[in-house]
């Protein structure tokens, strides 16, 4: 990227209607505004809960059109009034995850005359304005493909071990899959020496991988862990379960 190049467009994957493909169009880039970020995206990470906004499993008919997404690994090339936190050519990751910083407005932008709705932060775009709240400096060691897991996956998966559940390193622990919140979760629990934790995914290559991390017990569907009988791997039954498929049957086991 160009030094002090400030773009006067950016192309987005908006949202117009429910279940159909998104749309790739080119917006203006209005002036930024109190607490705004200009971001150039770099990766940008597709979470469940925008294939279920495509597909229409949330309520956001009201907003469409729209753009998608809220994590993703960037640069900064222009920042509003204001901001603090971060100034241009500093490298970022964008979250959903309120964090320290001013508060604001959504961008607003237009196209053909129709105004695009857009929230706090969005990534489905070459460019992105960004809320100063939803933006954090990439530490150096990370490199910004992996860096866009921690703007959601990972505080998510690795924020319900530290943050929302107390857990003992004796507790028996079972693990419905290994996607990237799923492996947030594990790392988290390896973090804390839980010693009794079984994992439950259909693939291997994700069984393998937590074998390695010092899993005691895996399995590659529910039913081989019930065949398997619960009390016959954990004799005083299951503390937790953390349940990071999505998939009906899994959240109803």
């Amino acid at each position: 990227m160009k030094k002090n190049y400030i773009p006067e467009f950016l192309t987005a994957a908006a949202l117009f209607k429910i279940n159909r493909h998104l749309k790739l169009i080119k917006l203006k880039i209005p002036k930024l505004q109190e607490g705004q970020i200009l971001v150039k995206i770099f990766y940008s990470g597709i979470c469940r809960s925008q294939i279920m906004e495509i597909f229409g499993g949330r309520d956001n008919k009201k907003w469409l059109p729209h753009l998608l997404g809220h994590e993703a690994s960037g640069q900064v090339v222009q920042v509003g009034k204001n901001v603090k936190k971060v100034k241009p050519g500093d490298n970022v990751i964008l979250t959903w995850i309120k964090s320290i910083g001013f508060e604001a407005k959504s961008p607003t932008f237009f196209y053909k005359n129709k105004k695009i709705n857009a929230g706090k932060v969005t990534t489905f775009s070459n460019y992105s304005i960004v809320s100063e709240s939803r933006v954090v400096k990439k530490p150096k060691n990370l490199n910004f493909k992996e860096a866009i897991f921690f703007g959601c996956a990972f505080p998510t998966g690795a924020g319900m071990v530290f943050n929302e559940i107390k857990v003992s390193k004796n507790d028996n622990i079972v693990l419905i899959g290994l996607g990237a919140v799923g492996l947030a979760i594990l790392l988290a629990l390896t973090k804390k020496k839980v010693r009794n934790i079984a994992v439950i995914d259909n693939n291997n290559t994700k069984l393998i991988l937590a074998k390695k991390l010092g899993v005691k017990y895996l399995f590659n569907s529910i039913s081989s862990f019930k065949k398997k009988g619960i009390n016959k791997i954990f004799k005083k039954g299951v503390d937790i379960c953390f349940e990071s498929a999505g998939s009906t049957e899994t959240i109803e086991f």
